[in-house]
């Protein structure tokens, strides 16, 4: 039987309802006994000790699992006692106070009764857009993705505890990836609007460790929406890239706040970004070492493993892994060239072409080209530029990447100008770019 929440206002649960019509007693000792993050063993020590009793860790689990709770309400109130579970949930109100009636205003595309509200659901199609967006690319999923945030706002704003809770973490995941989809056309406005909403959601979560990794995540993310908004500019639409030092700062300030509460797991990829965005404003040695030294930080956090599945993956450590050998790789190379050490970032680059272990997918493929045509540029290798600017621009497409569309671009003007610029391979990109930019590439 599907699980629900209870309650006058949601605030508790889910928990299966009986034929009775009242909660699982059983899931509701094991809800409550976890929260304390009590262990069985300790529990049947307390209750044990308050009803002097023999009480085992497996007789527990087997109330738990198999709802025998006892009967009795002086042992509940025992229990009730120890754990801190709300009175009503084991009994001791009326079945009226207990039960939450949903807003019947809502429409959703989900089973909503007057007892339940399909999370599951919702949390199901959440891991679907996220998969969709790793594999290839979520675009074409935002109107669904912003219209389940929809159905989920006007509940959001009336519950209270538990449902609160799963809704808000939901919102969190449904906004945080729609601000990912809006950073990659190059709507940096709307995606900042979307991140900035993602950490309110996190933040009404509560204050545990959960919900304060869950904040730090999405700090994360709104500080990746800035560091964009930052290095390409306002006119990435028009294939212009115009770097913007505020943005890049704000981008720094986040990823400082979201290291407090960071997962180890994502510390290494804050780290990362944190040298690139450093890099990219340095305007001093001072600026450099720090931009250096932070990378070098985010070494200590290779390979960090993570029992959790890819969905929390996302949630708690900003992404479906932690800092791999391919992305310190990678962060490597665009600190490098961020402070103009183009030849460091070749080395890097070169080395990322030999690697086997992990996969990449097409965004980082993307990512990789563009870097490697610009670290060649810089080096005047102009055949290897024009190479790697085109690959790019494939890649940069099938991911619909506007941002990284206008790097391209950018790359393929400073190719017109250079000793290159009559090569057949060059004016082939240029026709390529034509088919995006309606205007003339001018400088």
């Amino acid at each position: 039987m599907e699980k629900t929440f209870w309650g006058p206002k949601g605030e508790y649960g889910p928990f299966t309802p009986q034929e009775d019509g009242w909660p699982h007693a059983g899931e509701v000792i094991r809800h409550y006994r976890r929260t304390l993050k009590m262990s069985a063993e300790e529990l049947a020590r307390q209750y044990g000790e308050a009803t002097n009793t023999q009480v085992t860790a497996r007789w527990i689990l087997k109330m738990e699992q198999q709802n025998k709770v006892p009967t009795d309400f002086s042992r509940r109130r025992v229990l009730i006692k120890i754990l801190n579970i709300p009175p009503i949930l084991l009994g001791l109100a009326s079945l009226e106070s207990v039960t939450y009636h949903a807003l019947p205003q809502v429409k959703a595309p989900s089973t909503l009764s007057s007892l339940s509200l399909d999370l599951e659901w919702y949390t199901k199609e959440a891991r679907i857009f996220w998969q969709l967006h790793y594999a290839q690319t979520a675009q074409d999923a935002l109107p669904g993705l912003l219209a389940y945030a929809s159905n989920l706002l006007p509940i959001q704003q009336t519950a209270h505890g538990s449902l609160a809770r799963h809704i808000n973490e939901l919102l969190n995941s449904y906004y945080r990836l729609a601000a990912t989809i809006q950073r990659d056309r190059g709507n940096f406005e709307q995606a900042y609007t979307f991140a900035n909403e993602s950490v309110r959601f996190a933040k009404e979560m509560g204050n545990d460790f959960y919900a304060l990794q869950v904040i730090a995540a999405s700090q994360y993310t709104r500080g990746v929406v800035n560091l964009a908004w930052g290095a390409f500019g306002n006119q990435v639409k028009q294939g212009k890239i115009v770097l913007q030092r505020e943005k890049i700062e704000a981008a720094f300030a986040d990823f400082e706040r979201a290291l407090k509460f960071a997962s180890p797991q994502m510390k290494g990829i804050l780290y990362s970004e944190m040298a690139r965005a450093k890099g990219l404003v340095s305007t001093s040695p001072t600026d450099v070492t720090i931009a250096l030294r932070l990378i070098e930080q985010a070494e200590h956090f290779l390979d960090v493993d993570s029992s959790d599945d890819f969905h929390a993956q996302i949630l708690l450590n900003g992404d479906m892994k932690g800092l791999d050998k391919r992305r310190l790789m990678l962060g490597r190379a665009k600190t490098f060239l961020a402070i103009r050490r183009p030849a460091k970032a070749l080395d890097e680059l070169l080395e990322l072409e030999m690697f086997t272990g992990g996969t990449s997918h097409t965004r980082r493929r993307a990512w990789t080209h563009i870097l490697y045509a610009q670290a060649a540029f810089n080096l005047e290798d102009y055949a290897t530029a024009t190479g790697e600017a085109t690959n790019a621009f494939h890649a940069c497409k099938e991911v619909h990447s506007t941002a990284h569309l206008a790097r391209v671009n950018e790359l393929y003007l400073a190719l017109t100008t250079s000793p290159y610029k009559d090569n057949g391979a060059v004016k082939r990109l240029g026709r390529l770019l034509s088919t995006i930019y309606t205007q003339k590439n001018e400088r």
